[in-house]
This record gives structure tokens, C-alpha cells and sequence, in this order.
């Protein structure tokens, strides 16, 4: 057909038309099942996210419930999870705790012995360094309540797919006291058996009279000593009755009443029998004997004679007043005399304080006068040399903004100059400095900086609330040498006030270095200014609040600045609407 030139279309476009229906339904048919296993597969997956979801709400109710305080920190050593037990243990919410790490000035960690714990010693960070802590105990304080608690941690690592560690995980247990291991049983002590040799040498050499008696009052034993106090023979003695040997004849009777009152008594409470030969014989009962006693005759003291007394009646009032008025005389004098000193006292430590910040302002004026002094003469000598005149006129610039900077510092101190106050916001202006605190702590120093993000306004003048914030970090790292840890902390007091606080875990103070830590020039640091803590002092003065120190030898030392919240300023009211001018006529 197609030789002869003659095409049957028809034909053609019937097959064609056949192929693409074959098509289509073949497609609609895959189609089809597609379509149904994307919705298998979705509601699979739907019933999958259920299944997790519920499995993730499970298991952190669970973790919740456990009494035993859980944390997970990542590969910074930052939490990423805490469970109930662990925020009321680390005195955080979940917002606050999450993001922060373990540190050791914040939780106040130390040994049970005081010491602190350096940082990379920690549980955390040596699981994060693939050990297993397993019991390591150390002293914390909770932020919140401020409570000194002794916690055993175990801690490990987490390990990723290929046995990376990628975080850790803690168990953190409040204990009672240090777990010691127990003690070996001692061995039973061994006891020697009795020699009945000794035991009679021992009654016989007895300087007391002793006397050992049956149920019925009869002599069982005496020693050497009674039988020679009363002429008896030993082998005569045996059997005989004790009254008729030992008491007289008027006594034998009250004698056995006492015996026999004796056997009833408690033990110590009997009646002792005191005898006309000069024997006062105390009354024991034996013990596993029945009715047995041991009498022990000691000598009867000689009774002290009697000495009329003194006759105290003469007066007795006139002697009460000569006495009061002495005292009153000697208490007025000792009054005068501790007035006088205090006085003096007073008077010298004022000439001390005066003494050593004269002393101080002109041994740092007189190195910075040194330094610009030499700089300006240098510069007369070569003024043909652009380069060098530059670099001394740059050293004597920056010697006079030295000493720029000591003046206000001083005036601060001494609220001679007008501070320049205005209404900021703490957080704002500690977060700014961070960068700046971070490089003067050096990497050495593991710095932590919190500050809520939440408006903290005060009325502060924000040069001195800078100098004051670097001051306390400068005698923080100062005391640590350069190596240890720090923590920055901004917060509300209970009174509704702001509180910045610096804590270190250095050597901290005694109450000595305490006491005169804020006065001007005082340190006990060479090369040191000792104006740091004066410059905090004099700016929480200036700003109405206070300063606030805390340190003991061995437990580190925080200096916290008190600063009142700025008023709440009221609102503007709306200006009002301008009224409409009349129309011209």
C-alpha cells in the first residue's frame, strides 16, 4: 500500500490513537498507586511524629520525676537539658539555665576542704574530654537561696556515630556527708586468761579492807588488811560470821540489818556501816552471786573542828557604799581614758588615710610629670625629626590623659566634680562592655558574663559605672595571677535593686585585708594601685547605692555593686488637637 504511493489514515491515526489510550490508562493506573502509597506513606509518617512526640512527652515526664538531679551539656560544655530535680538543685528556670555552663564562681564549687576546684577538673569538662567521673564530690551553693550543699556527680561522656564525643551527661546527688570507705572489722580482741594467782596477790596488796561475804553474812574471804586491822588469823576467819568479827557488840545488830538492807538495794545506794574500830565499810553486791557482797573498809575521817565565824554584821551598808562609790570612781576614769583614746585613734587614722593618698597622688603625678617632662625636652633637642617628635609628643599626650584619668578618679572618690547622671539600662550597657572585659581577662581566665534581658534602668553616670566595672574585674584577675575564673553577674535584689557582682575563685581575704580593702592606695599586691576598690566605692556613693564584699581565705571574694532602680517616669499625655481657626470673611 505504502509502494503504490496510496496511505490509508485512517488506519494510521486508529493505531496511534489506540497506542496513546494504552498509554494514558497505563499512566492513570501508576498514578493510582502513587497516590495511594504517598497517603500509606503520610499517614505512616503522620503515626510516626505522633508515636516520637508522645515517646519524647513520656520520657521527659519521666526524667522529671526522678529525684536525682540530670543535666546535658554540648560539646561547649553548655546545658542543653535539665530535668525538675537538676533546676531545683542549681537554684535555675529551665530559660535561665539553658545556655549556661558549670561554672565554678557561679555555684561557688569548691572541695570539701575549701580549695577550689580549677575549671578543667570539673565532671563535666573531663567527660567532655572522654573520661568517666564516676562519685566525684565537691561543695556548691545554690544562686537562689545561697545554701552551701555537698553534691557527689557522676558524670560521661555522649559519643556520636563513628565514637566522637559530641557532649556529656551528669547525675548530680545532694549527700550528707563525705562517702569514706568502710572501715576492715577490727579483729576481736583476744583475752587472756585470768591467773587466779594474780587475782588473790592483787586482793591481798588492796590498802582497803576487803571483805567478801555469803547470803548469810558469813566470811567467805578477807585480805591482808582487814585481817591485820583486827588481829585475825586467816584460817580462823572462813565461815564466821562478819558482825562478830569485825563490829562490836553494840554494833552487830544495826550491822546485819544493814547487810541485808544492802542485798536489796540498787547497786551503790546501800547504807555504808561505820564501825567503833575506825572503819567506815562500804556495801557492794556481786554481781552472778546470789546474795554475795564485797565490803571495803576505808578509815573514818576525823571530823574538823569547829571555828567560830567571823563576826560581818559591823555595818554592812557602809561597806556596800565605800565599794559602790570605788567602782563608780574607777568606771568614770576608764570612760575618760577610752574617750580620750578613741579620740586619738580617730585622729591618727585619719592622718594615715590622708598620709598614704598624698603619698599615693604624688608618686603617680610625679611618674606621669616625669614622663611628659622628658618627652618635651626630647622634643626641642630633635625638632629636625618629624618621626621621632611624633612619637614623644604621642607619649607625652598619653602621659596627660593619665594623669587626666587620676584626677577624676580621685575627684570621683571625693564627689568633687558634678557626675553627669542619666536614666540607662544596666544590661545594656554591661552587654556592650563584653568584648572589652573578655580581652582584659586574657584567655586564661574563664570569664562569664549574665545580665537578664529585660530593661535595668538606674540614674548612674556611665563613664564612672564603666571605670567601676573594670576596676572589680582587674582585681579579680589580679588575684587569681591571671589564671582561673570569673563570673559577671547583673541581677534584682529582693528589695526591688539592681546588683552587679564580680566573684572570683581566688585565695580570697581575711577579715583584716577585708576591712581596709575599699580605703585608697591599700593593697597587698607590688605593682598594684590600690584604687580599685575605692573607685567602686566612691561610684555606688555617687550613684545612691551602696558596696557589698564577701570573702573569706581559701573561698574566693565577691564585690558586688547595690545600685537603686531608676523611677518610673510617668506617661506623657497626648498633646491636644490644634483647635480650627476661624474662616476668613
Amino acid at each position: 500500500m505504502f509502494l503504490e504511493g496510496e496511505v490509508n489514515w485512517a488506519l494510521v491515526f486508529g493505531v496511534v490513537a489506540a497506542i496513546c489510550a494504552v498509554v494514558a490508562i497505563t499512566g492513570l493506573v501508576a498514578a493510582a498507586r502513587w497516590g495511594l502509597a504517598y497517603r500509606n506513606a503520610t499517614a505512616r509518617l503522620d503515626h510516626a511524629l505522633m508515636s516520637h512526640e508522645g515517646s519524647a512527652r513520656r520520657l521527659r515526664e519521666v526524667l522529671d520525676a526522678i529525684p536525682v538531679a540530670l543535666v546535658e551539656t554540648d560539646l561547649g560544655g553548655k546545658f542543653i537539658f535539665a530535668n525538675r530535680a537538676a533546676h531545683q538543685l542549681l537554684g535555675r528556670r529551665d530559660a535561665e539555665l539553658l545556655g549556661l555552663r558549670f561554672h565554678s564562681a557561679t555555684w561557688g564549687i569548691t572541695y570539701p576542704d575549701g580549695r577550689p576546684v580549677p575549671p578543667d577538673l570539673l565532671p563535666s569538662a573531663r567527660a567532655l574530654r572522654g573520661q568517666t567521673v564516676k562519685g566525684f564530690q565537691h561543695i556548691m551553693a545554690n544562686p537562689s537561696s545561697r545554701r552551701k550543699m555537698l553534691v557527689s556527680v557522676t558524670a560521661m561522656p555522649i559519643l556520636g556515630p563513628v565514637g566522637e564525643v559530641i557532649g556529656s551527661t551528669a547525675a548530680i546527688v545532694e549527700t550528707d556527708s563525705l562517702i569514706q570507705p568502710e572501715p576492715a572489722p577490727a579483729p576481736e580482741p583476744v583475752v587472756a586468761p585470768v591467773d587466779p594467782g594474780l587475782t588473790r596477790r592483787v586482793f591481798d596488796a588492796a590498802s582497803s579492807a576487803l571483805v567478801v561475804l555469803d547470803a548469810e553474812g558469813r566470811v567467805r574471804e578477807a585480805n591482808r588488811t582487814a585481817l591485820e586491822r583486827h588481829s585475825l588469823d586467816a584460817g580462823a576467819v572462813a565461815g564466821l560470821d562478819f558482825a562478830d568479827l569485825f563490829l562490836a557488840l553494840d554494833e552487830r545488830t544495826e550491822g546485819r540489818m544493814a547487810l541485808n538492807a544492802a542485798r536489796a538495794a540498787e547497786p551503790g545506794a546501800a547504807e555504808p556501816i561505820v564501825a567503833a574500830s575506825g572503819l567506815t565499810w562500804r556495801i557492794l553486791p556481786l554481781p552472778g552471786e546470789d546474795g554475795a557482797l564485797l565490803l571495803a573498809g576505808e578509815r573514818t575521817p576525823e571530823p574538823l573542828p569547829e571555828t567560830p565565824a567571823e563576826d560581818t554584821t559591823d555595818d554592812p551598808a557602809e561597806g556596800l557604799r565605800a565599794e559602790l562609790e570605788e567602782a563608780r570612781a574607777r568606771l568614770t576614769a576608764l570612760e575618760d581614758r577610752l574617750a580620750d583614746e578613741q579620740a586619738e585613734l580617730t585622729a591618727a587614722r585619719r592622718l594615715e588615710t590622708v598620709g598614704r593618698l598624698t603619698g599615693g597622688v604624688a608618686h603617680d603625678f610625679s611618674a606621669l610629670l616625669g614622663v611628659m617632662t622628658s618627652a618635651l625636652d626630647m622634643l626641642l633637642k630633635q625638632a629636625d625629626q618629624p618621626d621621632r617628635v611624633r612619637r614623644l609628643g604621642g607619649a607625652a599626650l598619653n602621659a596627660g590623659r593619665r594623669g587626666e584619668a587620676l584626677t577624676r578618679r580621685l575627684a570621683a572618690f571625693s564627689q568633687g566634680e558634678d557626675a553627669v547622671m542619666n536614666r540607662l539600662d544596666l544590661s545594656v550597657l554591661l552587654k556592650s562592655m563584653e568584648p572589652t572585659l573578655r580581652q582584659m581577662a586574657g584567655e586564661d581566665v574563664d570569664l562569664m558574663i549574665e545580665a537578664p534581658d529585660r530593661p535595668m534602668e538606674a540614674l548612674i553616670d556611665p563613664a564612672a559605672f564603666d571605670g567601676a566595672v573594670r576596676a572589680l574585674l582587674d582585681n579579680a584577675v589580679q588575684a587569681l595571677e591571671g589564671r582561673g575564673s570569673v563570673a559577671i553577674r547583673l541581677d534584682e535584689t529582693p528589695e526591688g535593686q539592681w546588683r552587679l557582682s564580680v566573684r572570683d575563685n581566688g585565695p580570697g581575704m581575711d577579715s583584716d585585708v577585708l576591712a581596709r580593702a575599699s580605703e585608697p592606695f591599700f593593697t597587698t599586691r607590688d605593682g598594684a594601685t590600690g584604687l580599685g576598690l575605692s573607685q567602686a566605692y566612691a561610684f555606688a556613693r555617687q550613684s545612691g547605692g551602696r558596696l557589698a564584699m564577701d570573702s573569706a581565705p581559701g573561698e574566693g571574694t565577691e564585690v558586688a555593686l547595690i545600685l537603686p532602680a531608676a523611677p518610673e517616669t510617668p506617661a506623657e499625655p497626648a498633646p491636644a488637637a490644634p483647635e480650627a481657626e476661624p474662616a476668613a470673611s
